[in-house]
């Protein structure tokens, strides 16, 4: 099967005047297809009538058009559709000849193949859409074709074999420029995402009419400006699953200036603007956390504001190293500031560990300072450096470390001065609480240990090392300090495994016995993540 083009945003523009920007005229019509169900051998769709039903109320909100002039068909079948867009078109005849500016937006989300749309088991072949949106006696034409087909969490939509499809209009009809959009370049596939509630590329597009694409901050978006919006945020977007998208687009307009598709500046009704702070990327959210997903998006300009209905929204910031969260109020017709407002800080290892953000795990390293208590009779209390690398997944952590230590006494006679020296490399497994001020976290160590002791004494004994290993729990505690750096402070029980020489009337004998001390070990230092 070959996969093409699947999204197609055809637009002849025509009877404009020369301005550096013109609005959609007043006498606008759109027609939004939406249909789940494509051919009986075809998976169903989750959000293709959602997606007609989205394109609809952004241009009502955003791009002026009366709902008086648009028309919604979810789940109609081909004669349905083909009935609707005929009708459309005689009543922009009759406004047309009054001598107003009329201008035709048809969206369709849905299944198709390079031939025909599939609208629940009836076809309407696209030359004859196109016919029906070229033939139009509106000014401006605009054809959307979102094309798709249904995947598993990340549907992949695309066409499937047929014919090439003509999309060019300039033999057809006389105009004086045309515009095409396509979601992805010929042989790409097209996604839509469970998480988005739609199409990546018609999500975007949606966010860029919305405001998220001012870049020149004019409180309009044109069709340039949409466009380089929206190929940005769908190749970022799909670069996270199995194929890239590359949105094409071509637009031939000679002597005329650039359509303006929305003016998000211009608030009314139960809309309100929301502006965001640094550039970064923006998941916002329905209420609070865990609710709706309405845009993700990375604003342009300098104002990054997006116009929004009046409601609560939970907007998630994220940084390099950490998200903030806010919880906004957004009233209608003010403008809704995020850096005005509180937030909460959130880390990458924090996200990782409740699931959420894009990270499936986070980079760790430590360097921790201590002591450890009493392994070998009269040795005492020892000072001992710890340094190791972790991952941190949301099920728990698990690290390698790397422990020297070193205690000099005299036994426990006062007569026999000696160093001993320790060298530990291990695994650890822990689990993490995360509360508001710190993390807690507890688990278990387990290391294989090199023994080395010497003697400084007048009286005659070997040197000695020997093998063994050590286990124990770990209880510690964190607190965020900035830039990625934690102050950690841990301990807990630890027990040795290893021979020791066997002593009798204060003389070493051949003999050897197993140790299996039990004693303490605390730390203290700094984790830096990743």
């Amino acid at each position: 099967m070959r996969q093409g083009t699947v999204f197609l945003l055809g637009l002849v523009l025509a009877a404009l005047v020369s301005l550096p920007a013109r609005a959609l005229p007043e006498h606008t019509w759109v027609v939004a297809i939406g249909h789940d169900q494509g051919a009986p051998n075809e998976v169903g769709l989750l959000f293709a009538e959602q997606d007609a039903r989205a394109f609809t109320d952004v241009l009502r909100q955003h791009g002026g058009v009366s709902s008086r002039r648009t028309m919604l068909l979810l789940g109609d079948d081909a004669a349905s559709v083909r009935r609707a867009l005929q009708d459309v078109n005689a009543a922009i005849r009759a406004q047309a000849g009054a001598g107003h500016p009329t201008a035709l937006v048809v969206f369709y989300s849905g299944h198709a193949d390079a031939a025909a749309l599939h609208l629940g088991g009836t076809e309407l072949p696209l030359e004859e859409l196109k016919t029906l949106v070229a033939g139009s006696p509106a000014g401006v034409r605009l054809l959307v074709l979102d094309a798709c087909r249904s995947g598993a969490v990340t549907r992949v939509k695309g066409v499937n074999a047929a014919e090439s499809f003509d999309i060019s209009l300039r033999n057809n009809i006389a105009t004086e420029g045309l515009a095409i959009l396509t979601s992805s370049a010929a042989g790409e596939s097209s996604q839509e995402s469970d998480e988005l509630r739609g199409s990546f590329f018609t999500h975007h597009l949606m966010n860029a009419l919305r405001g998220a694409a001012d870049h020149d901050d004019d409180g309009k978006v044109t069709l340039t400006e949409a466009y380089g919006y929206a190929y940005t945020q769908t190749l970022r977007s799909s670069g996270q699953t199995v194929a890239l998208q590359h949105p094409t687009y071509s637009w031939e307009v000679k002597g005329r200036g650039e359509l303006v598709l929305s003016t998000p500046a211009e608030t009314q009704g139960r809309m309100g603007r929301l502006r965001l702070g640094s550039s970064s990327l923006y998941l916002i959210l329905e209420g609070r956390r865990g609710g709706p997903v309405v845009a993700e998006v990375s604003p342009q300009g300098n104002r990054r504001e997006l116009s929004l209905p009046a409601g609560q929204y939970f907007v998630q910031q994220r940084n390099a190293d950490e998200y903030r969260e806010y919880q906004v109020a957004l009233a209608a017709g003010t403008v809704a500031d995020v850096d005005a407002l509180p937030f909460e800080t959130v880390r990458y290892d924090r996200l990782v560990r409740r699931r959420g953000g894009e990270k499936r795990y986070t980079h760790h390293v430590l360097l921790l300072g201590g002591a450890q208590g009493e392994m070998l009779a009269g040795d005492g209390t020892a000072p001992q450096l710890r340094v190791g690398y972790g991952l941190d997944f949301d099920w728990g952590s698990v690290g390698v470390r790397l422990r020297g230590l070193r205690s000099q006494s005299t036994g426990l006679d006062g007569l026999l001065p000696r160093t001993h020296d320790e060298l530990g490399l291990g695994l650890t497994l822990q689990r993490f609480v995360d509360l508001a001020p710190v993390s807690l976290s507890f688990g278990l160590f387990v290391e294989g240990v090199y023994h080395w002791q010497s003697f400084d004494t007048e009286r005659v004994s070997s040197n000695r090392q020997a093998l063994g290993a050590a286990f124990g729990g770990i209880l510690s505690v964190e607190r965020h300090l900035g830039a990625g750096l934690a102050l950690r402070l841990e301990g807990g029980p630890v027990t040795g495994l290893f021979q020791r020489a066997v002593m009798k009337n204060g003389v070493v004998t051949e003999g050897r016995e197993l140790a299996t001390p039990l004693t303490w070990w605390g730390a203290g230092g700094l984790v830096w993540r990743r």
